[in-house]
């Protein structure tokens, strides 16, 4: 079976794919793609991000909270 463009060379690992999610959901809660990126890669907890979208948060209150 020939591959895709849109199949992995390689499949990620278990950590690859939750930073794609937490990249994802910041882009989704309106962060900027770098900031996304940071997001990503921090430890913050993907949870407290999303419950400040969820509350309503503004977006620049989020930013000033997660990175």
């Amino acid at each position: 079976m020939a591959k895709t463009e849109l199949e992995p060379a390689v499949k990620p690992n278990e950590a690859e794919r939750v930073r794609r999610r937490r990249y994802w959901e910041a882009l989704d809660a309106g962060l900027t793609s770098p900031e996304a990126r940071l997001f990503a890669e921090s430890p913050i907890d993907i949870g407290q991000l999303r419950r400040l979208v969820k509350d309503g948060c503004p977006l620049e209150t989020i930013r000033r909270i997660v990175l």
